[in-house]
This record gives C-alpha cells, structure tokens and sequence, in this order.
C-alpha cells in the first residue's frame, strides 16, 4: 500500500502529483494507493476542492480501468473503507475492495463484526431483546 499526501499543495502540483502517483502504482503492481486529499476543514469555503477535483481526474483516466484497477471514496461502507474517511480516496486493484485491511488481529475482529453470520446474530439478539421488553 502506498499514500499519497496532498495537503498544503495548490490544485495543480496535487492534480500532477496524483498522475504521477498513479502512473508509478500502476507500473509497479501497486496493490493499494491511499490517496489522502483532505476533507476542506481548511479552505476558506470548508470544500475540499483538491478532492472533488482529483475524483473528477480519477474517472477519466482510462489506463485505471485497463489496468484493472477501481476508484473508491473513503466514506463508502466496504470492507476495505472501515479505516479511511471522506478525507481519502483508494485507487486499488479490483477485488480488493471486499477485503478488509489491517494485521491479522484487525482482518479477524473486522471478519467477525461485519460477517454475515455476525448481522444474522445481531439480529437474532435484537429480537430476542425486544421479546422479552414485550413480556
């Protein structure tokens, strides 16, 4: 996994920078780039334009989707967003936008709280709770 930082840079030296970035991944068989573009807490307008902008350039490289790589926003609800925000774009190699990232002990904790089997149980206890309120 690689990241990309782009706060304190203008519009244009972060726009290069992520081409370059994303050429780099790409030549390399980078697994995971974490794009770290901000939320706009501290623009003046509090509007992240470095992150609507590079999002906007993300979708119309074509050589991501050759490469058989995928653009993912951070506040999306994936298995591999759990440790990102609004403030992080991921531009990864598909499939692994399923997969949770972390050591072991992270992936395990993740599995076991987010697993189908974990919303079934959940479930199951919630109703159970309800059951006896009505009682």
């Amino acid at each position: 996994m690689e990241t990309l930082n782009l706060h304190g840079m203008g519009l244009d030296e972060a726009l290069q920078k992520t081409c370059n970035s994303i050429q780099w991944c790409l030549q390399h068989g980078v697994d995971i780039l974490d794009i770290n573009h901000g939320k706009g807490h501290h623009s003046e307008r509090n509007f992240s334009v470095i992150k609507s902008e590079v999002r906007k350039m993300l979708k119309t490289l074509p050589e991501i989707k050759a490469a058989g790589y995928k653009v993912v926003y951070g506040e999306w609800d994936l298995p591999v967003c759990l440790t990102f925000d609004a403030g992080h774009t991921l531009v990864l190699i598909k499939g692994l936008e399923h997969q949770y990232l972390g050591g072991k002990k992270v992936q395990e904790k993740n599995l076991r709280i987010y697993s189908a089997e974990a919303r079934r149980e959940r479930k199951a206890a919630k109703a159970r709770k309800a059951l006896k309120r009505k009682r």
